[in-house]
């Protein structure tokens, strides 16, 4: 099951070139941009779905769920990927956290020649070792070439994506406790409707189904590196009971935590 986690970025930027780009939802405080030389790409921004083809960028702000599917993997498939750090040297401006662009996806032919070099130039700077002045200087011509030629939306629903961010995050850390609707709109101060709005409509995942794939995650590293029982582990995963934990691992896994620890 693919379900939707904060990653944290703390890298001054990040490049990769792959011929294959699959990622399940996800979402973190960086911007990220992903150019497709070959081949197409299907990308998640929330609720929509766009297919990236050859010749094209797409544009994703920070707190943005996505998610990466490539629709036919062949040799000419090449996906540059470049995610940028918040560093305040990089050139994306903070006021824009919370927005996102109208059209993500962009035709490279029809921006400032600066911004398709740009990808290569980082890509190149990065596997030399990273001088970061110039990698500052390359991230700033990026974002300023490129804003501009941006309509930018800061509607209700990516007012929201700060919500939906502090949700996962809170989840994260507390998904071995006892969790409910009730108790994530008291720390959140949001009415619990709108919680479960979120999980249906932006995560497509119901809030019991996304805390128990998080609690059999965790349950199957400490069956595969710890020694503890199971009882133990069920409790430690936030399960009230080995019973219930015995018959979510089964729904997930396909195997009793006892199989899953002893298979080879």
């Amino acid at each position: 099951m693919n379900i939707p986690f904060y990653e944290y970025k703390t890298k001054l930027v990040e490049s990769s070139s792959n011929w294959q780009l699959d990622f399940p939802p996800h979402l973190h405080d960086c911007p990220e941009l992903v150019r497709v030389q070959g081949g197409t790409l299907k990308v998640q921004l929330n609720t929509q779905e766009y297919l990236v083809s050859s010749g094209q960028i797409i544009i994703i702000f920070p707190n943005i769920i996505h998610s990466y599917q490539t629709v036919a993997g062949d040799a000419d498939s090449k996906f540059d990927l470049i995610i940028c750090g918040l560093d305040s040297n990089n050139g994306f401006p903070r006021r824009l956290i919370g927005s996102s662009p109208t059209s993500p996806v962009q035709n490279l032919s029809e921006l400032h020649p600066d911004v398709d070099y740009v990808f290569s130039a980082l890509a190149s700077e990065v596997s030399q070792g990273k001088n970061e002045q110039i990698i500052h200087a390359y991230l700033q011509i990026l974002w300023q070439r490129l804003l501009p030629q941006l309509a930018i939306t800061n509607s209700a629903q990516h007012a929201a994506s700060d919500l939906t961010t502090n949700l996962l995050i809170y989840i994260r850390d507390h998904f071995c406790e006892p969790l409910s609707l009730d108790l994530l709109s008291k720390e959140l101060g949001v009415c619990r409707f709108y919680l479960s709005h979120i999980f249906s409509q932006v995560l497509h995942i119901g809030f019991c189904d996304y805390v128990n794939a998080l609690r059999i995650n965790h349950a199957k590293k400490l069956l595969q590196g710890t020694q503890d029982n199971i009882l133990d582990i069920a409790i430690q995963c936030g399960f009230q009971s080995q019973q219930t934990f015995n018959r979510v691992f089964k729904e997930l896994c396909g195997v009793t935590p006892s199989a899953y620890r002893n298979r080879d």
